[in-house]
C-alpha cells in the first residue's frame, strides 16, 4: 500500500477502535486489499531495517547505498537503539542507529517533508553522533560516522543524480575530513527519472520498495534478501495488536501533515495577499452593513452603503 492508503487504513482502524466497533473485521478488510505495508512509513521502515532479527537485509541495503564493496563492506552490525514489534510502546525513537564491525556509526532515517529545519537538524545529528562515537580515552579520536538520509523530495533539484555523497571540502574540492559523510537518496527522483540502465544494488533496492508500495512486487530469485524482505513486509505478519497502537498513535503522520499545511500556507501566502485583502475587505463592507441593519438607519443609507461597497469590490484587489 502507498503512504495515503497506510493513513487512511490507521484512520479507519482507530476510528472502529474508539466507536466499539468490529477492530477484527476492519483489518480483514484492508488484509484482504492489501499485501504489502507502506515501506517509507517510519515506524515499519524502522521494524524492518532497525531490528536485529533482519540485520542481514540491514547490512545489505546499508553497504548498497553507501556503495561499499569487497574489504570495505559492513559485515555486520549491532543496533545501537534497536526496534521491535511492541503494541503500544513509546520508546522508538527516530533513527536507525548502529555500529559496524569497527564500531564506526551509521544512521538511518526516512524524511518525508522538507521542512526548513531539515539541514539544521542533519548537521545537528552528525554533531551530536560524532560526540557519542569518541573513542574512550583518547581525547580527539574520533569514529566514522556515515548518516543516510532517504528523502522524499530533492536536496539538489538541478543535478541528475539521484544519490549524494556531502563531506567537508575546501575551494578546490578536497576532501578536508573523512569521517563525516551524510548520504542523501532522493526517492521521487530515482523514480520518475530515467534510471531503467541503472542495475546498482540501491537501485534494486529502491526498485523493491516500489514494487511492495504499489502491490506489485518485482520478480525476485527465492531465498534471496529481497525475497525475505517481501515476506517480513507483509500486512498479515503485523498483528492486530500493533496495528490498533500505531492507528491510536499516528504521530507520524500528524506531525508530516501539520509540516505540509504549513508550506501550504507559506507557499501561498504571496499569491493569496492580494486574494486575502480582497475577501477581507468584502466581509468588512458587510459586516458594517450588518452593524448599520442592527442600528436601525434608515433604508436609504444603507442601501447607499450596499452601493459603495459594491463600487469598492469591483476595483483591483491590489488597491487597499
Amino acid at each position: 500500500m502507498n503512504r495515503d492508503q497506510y493513513a487512511a487504513m490507521l484512520k479507519d482502524i482507530g476510528e472502529t477502535h474508539k466507536n466499539g466497533g468490529d477492530v477484527h473485521a476492519c483489518i480483514a478488510k484492508y488484509r484482504a486489499r492489501h499485501k504489502y505495508m507502506y515501506i517509507y512509513n517510519d515506524v515499519i521502515f524502522k521494524l524492518l531495517f532497525g531490528n536485529p532479527e533482519n540485520e542481514k537485509i540491514t547490512v545489505d541495503f546499508l553497504n548498497a547505498v553507501l556503495k561499499l564493496d569487497g574489504g570495505d563492506c559492513i559485515e555486520k552490525v549491532t543496533f545501537v537503539n534497536p526496534s521491535v514489534i511492541a503494541p503500544f510502546s513509546k520508546n522508538i525513537i527516530s533513527d536507525i542507529v548502529a555500529e559496524d564491525q569497527v564500531r564506526n556509526r551509521i544512521v538511518l532515517e526516512v524524511q518525508h517533508i522538507d521542512d526548513p529545519s531539515f539541514k539544521d537538524r542533519l548537521v545537528l545529528y552528525v554533531a551530536n553522533h560524532t560526540v557519542s562515537s569518541r573513542v574512550r580515552g583518547e581525547k580527539y579520536s574520533l569514529r566514522e560516522i556515515n548518516l543516510i538520509s532517504l528523502q522524499m523530495f530533492d536536496a539538489f533539484p538541478e543535478s541528475k543524480n539521484y544519490r549524494h555523497c556531502i563531506r567537508l571540502k575546501n575551494q578546490e574540492n578536497e576532501e578536508f575530513y573523512k569521517k563525516q559523510t551524510v548520504t542523501l537518496v532522493e526517492i521521487p527522483k530515482f523514480l520518475k527519472g530515467k534510471y531503467g540502465n541503472d542495475n546498482s544494488r540501491l537501485a534494486q533496492w529502491l526498485r523493491l520498495f516500489d514494487g511492495l508500495n504499489n502491490e506489485c512486487p518485482v520478480p525476485v530469485p527465492e531465498d534471496s534478501l529481497f525475497a525475505l524482505l517481501q515476506e517480513k513486509a507483509k500486512l498479515s505478519i503485523f498483528t492486530e495488536e500493533f496495528l490498533v497502537s500505531e492507528a491510536m498513535r499516528m504521530s507520524d503522520h500528524n506531525y508530516e501533515l501539520y509540516v505540509e499545511k504549513k508550506h501550504a500556507r507559506a507557499e501561498g501566502l504571496e499569491e493569496g495577499r492580494a486574494e486575502g485583502r480582497a475577501e477581507g475587505r468584502a466581509e468588512g463592507r458587510a459586516e458594517g452593513i450588518g452593524i448599520l441593519e442592527s442600528l436601525g438607519v434608515s433604508s436609504d443609507l444603507i442601501e447607499k452603503a450596499r452601493k459603495i461597497a459594491a463600487e469598492k469590490a469591483r476595483e483591483s484587489p491590489s488597491k487597499v
